[in-house]
């Protein structure tokens, strides 16, 4: 409004939603700590104070050097195959205004795939009594430090230990399961497999 103070004349002017303030633009990291084990995908969250299912499209994610990614609303998974640092950024771009807000993180991620393997000395025991020798082929990390905890039958061969191998004696016959697991004590993460009936102890 502008007003003549001697004359009392004015003039006014409205224009409706003629400024537009856009919300924050940000995301959510959802209980990642570093370090991408077996079969985990990474998982972000789209919680920008203007997101709604309507606006949607005017987000767009940029992952890099992301493989397997699946967007699904508010959210995005990914994964990655190796270790490195990467930068995960969102971008909203206003269809009105056309500004464009770029919200980002960089991060490392520890890749620490593990696969639990192991081969036995021998499956076949006779005579009722005999000790057997087990050996890890696991594959994993050259980053770390790697716990070996066995079982045999029903028993576990201890609270596991460094060494990727182990003896045991069987003196009852029967079959017995093998399981092994295998964890990174730095990164948290483990792998473990188990072969049913593995092992055959013969009556004397």
């Amino acid at each position: 409004t502008v007003t003549n103070t001697e004359s009392g004349c004015s003039a006014n002017k409205l224009e409706e939603d003629y400024i537009t303030l856009v919300g924050s633009t940000v995301f959510t990291v959802n209980n990642f700590d570093g370090n991408l084990c077996n079969d985990e995908v990474i998982s972000l969250t789209n919680s920008s104070s203007h997101y709604s299912e309507q606006n949607t499209g005017d987000f767009q994610w940029n992952i890099e050097g992301a493989e397997n990614i699946d967007e699904n609303g508010s959210d995005i998974t990914f994964t990655y195959s190796e270790d490195g640092t990467y930068t995960w950024t969102l971008i909203y771009t206003d269809p009105v205004g056309g500004c464009v807000v770029n919200f980002d993180t960089t991060i490392f991620v520890n890749v620490d795939l593990i696969t639990s393997d192991f081969t036995v000395d021998n499956t076949v025991i006779c005579d009722s009594e005999g000790t057997v020798s087990l050996e890890s082929t696991s594959l994993v990390d050259t980053d770390g430090t790697f716990i070996y905890s066995w079982t045999v039958g029903e028993n576990s061969l201890g609270a596991g230990d460094t060494s990727s191998s182990t003896t045991h004696t069987l003196s009852s016959p029967g079959t017995y399961d093998v399981g092994l697991t295998v964890t990174n004590t730095e990164s948290g993460c483990s792998a473990n497999k188990l072969e049913e009936d593995f092992i055959t102890v013969v009556g004397s």
